[in-house]
C-alpha cells in the first residue's frame, strides 16, 4: 500500500473520529429531563410501578391539580385518590373532592380538586405538599411546591 492510498483511507477515519468525539457540543433533542426547580409547576414521582405527574398552575389557580398516572404493570381503574390530602407549612390540610378522571387501565388523567378555603390556605404559606397515599407500591407519595412567602 502506498502513502497516497493510506492518506485516502485515513481521511474518512479522522472525520468519523472527530464527529464522534465527546468534546463536541451536545446533540439537541437528546437531553436529560430538566431538574424540577422550586418555581416549576410540574412534579413527578416515579416508583412503585406507577409514574405520577402532577401539574399545578399556582395559588391563582386555586387548589386544583392535573394528575396523570402511567404504568405498564397494574390496572389504575380502581384508584379514586379519595385519601389525597393537601397540606401546608402551617399544618393546615384540605381534603379532596372525587377525582374526575376517566378510567383507562394503564393510563389515567384528570383534575384533583380540594375542598375548603384555598385563598386562606395559600395566603402566607411557604410551601404546600400534595400527599397521595396508596398509588402503586409506595405507601404515600409527597409532591411539594415552594411558594416563597
Amino acid at each position: 500500500m502506498n502513502v497516497r492510498t493510506l492518506a485516502v483511507l485515513a481521511l474518512p477515519v479522522a472525520i468519523l473520529v472527530s464527529a464522534c468525539s465527546t468534546a463536541s457540543s451536545p446533540v439537541s433533542g437528546v437531553a436529560s429531563p430538566p431538574a424540577e426547580s422550586a418555581s416549576s409547576t410540574t412534579r413527578t414521582s416515579d416508583g412503585g410501578q406507577v409514574t405520577v405527574v402532577v401539574d399545578w398552575a399556582g395559588p391563582a389557580a386555586g387548589a386544583v391539580f392535573d394528575v396523570k398516572l402511567d404504568t405498564h404493570s397494574v390496572d389504575l381503574d380502581a384508584l379514586v385518590l379519595s385519601d389525597a390530602v393537601l397540606r401546608n407549612d402551617r399544618s393546615e390540610m384540605l381534603t379532596t373532592q372525587p377525582w374526575s378522571a376517566p378510567k383507562g387501565g394503564h393510563h389515567r388523567e384528570g383534575s384533583l380538586t380540594f375542598e375548603g378555603d384555598a385563598a386562606s390556605f395559600f395566603a402566607g404559606a411557604r410551601w404546600i405538599e400534595l400527599a397521595l397515599p396508596g398509588v402503586g407500591d409506595i405507601p404515600e407519595r409527597t409532591l411539594r411546591w415552594e411558594l416563597g412567602a
